[in-house]
């Protein structure tokens, strides 16, 4: 009788249905910077700027166990300004919720595929090449932003890692941002004629190594763009971005070098950017942090820029880290680039060589 009693409650267990195990958790990251920059024509301004060491967001993912190794994955990223508690792309037309990432897909043994607004293949690159990551006055992103950081109405695929190798491909739809132009969409005077039905088309992939104290990638995005100067009808611009990028941990100090080129047809813009940095750990968990970017335009005579970035970073804990940086942007005359993520409302005018320095605070939750 006993024996029965076992077997059928054995034979109930086996015949229950399995319930799919789901997790759901929210991060973020604040993070704000005592920020002095110089402007061209009134002295320098301070300010407390966000997003000094990494960018502040507030996000929420999460997965669903679908069985056999398959899970069904969300993620939704907005990005926000610390100072004063605006959405990071506030005043832009139309501002968006969730900026950052706003993806679903699944993922398994074979990788991941996700839809939605997510990196482009070959910003995963870029910003595996900036010792500041992509944030502050240090970050190289000032000399190699291209508008091709994230896709939206995209699908991406992303392979499983194979001893170190995996790679990465991008299919946006065609949503540049603007509005979601199509084909019946009328070009603004001086153009004619319509947008084409695969304005704001995306593609992109990348290939990566990352196995021990080596990585490399490579990296390549195009993306139609409106029409710059006048066009037959249902016509774009193309831009093509090309990035690679090396580095490796010696221990007492990484290396890391890059390249990137971005070009836009009719020649509308052909520049060359290289960078080399260094992190030199100090006093157990600090390091000091050391780049150089120089950006070369290829069609317009004394339009360089260069940017020189030295940063102390030192963590309090797993989740709080204090920082400084300083940077120093160089100008030719024809060229007027300032800090992506510097002081509001600077004022660079040709040939000037803004610096900055930052000394701030960001915490993970």
């Amino acid at each position: 009788m006993q024996k029965k009693l076992i077997a059928l409650a054995v034979a109930s267990l086996v015949s229950a249905p399995v319930f799919a195990q789901s997790t759901v958790s929210v991060y973020g990251v604040v993070d704000q910077a005592i920020t002095n920059q110089s402007q061209s024509n009134r002295g320098s301004v301070t300010s407390l700027q966000g997003s000094g060491y990494t960018t502040e967001r507030l996000g929420f993912k999460g997965s669903e166990d679908m069985g056999n190794g398959m899970k069904a994955n969300f993620m939704l990223e907005l990005g926000m300004k610390g100072p004063n508690g605006n959405l990071d792309n506030a005043q832009a037309a139309p501002a968006q919720l969730f900026q950052r990432v706003s993806t679903v897909g699944l993922s398994g043994n074979w990788g991941s595929v996700n839809f939605g607004r997510q990196y482009t293949p070959v910003f995963s690159v870029q910003a595996a090449n900036d010792l500041f990551r992509v944030a502050g006055v240090g970050s190289i992103y000032s000399l190699t932003n291209v508008g091709v950081t994230r896709s939206s109405n995209s699908i991406r695929y992303d392979s499983a890692s194979m001893s170190g190798f995996s790679v990465a491909v991008l299919y946006g739809l065609g949503d540049t941002g603007l509005g979601n132009v199509s084909t019946d969409t009328p070009l603004t005077a001086p153009l004619v004629g319509n947008n084409p039905s695969n304005l704001g088309r995306q593609v992109g992939f990348n290939a990566m190594y990352n196995n021990g104290p080596l990585m490399i990638g490579l990296g390549w995005n195009r993306l139609n763009l409106p029409a710059i100067t006048a066009a037959p009808l249902n016509t774009f611009d193309s831009q093509k971005t090309t990035s690679l990028t090396a580095s490796y941990d010696f221990k007492v100090v990484a290396i890391n070098a890059g390249w990137q080129n971005n070009k836009i047809t009719d020649n509308l813009q052909d520049r060359n950017t290289w960078n080399i940095g260094a992190t030199i750990p100090v006093f157990g968990a600090d390091s000091v942090k050391v780049s150089y970017a120089d950006r070369h335009d290829k069609l317009v005579n004394s339009a360089d820029v260069k940017l020189l970035a030295l940063g102390y970073v030192h963590p309090m804990s797993k989740r709080t880290t204090l920082y400084g940086t300083y940077a120093k942007l160089k100008n030719d005359n024809n060229s007027a680039q300032g800090f992506i993520f510097g002081a509001p409302g600077t004022n660079v005018l040709g040939g000037y060589g803004p610096n900055a320095f930052q000394l701030g605070m960001s915490h993970n939750f």
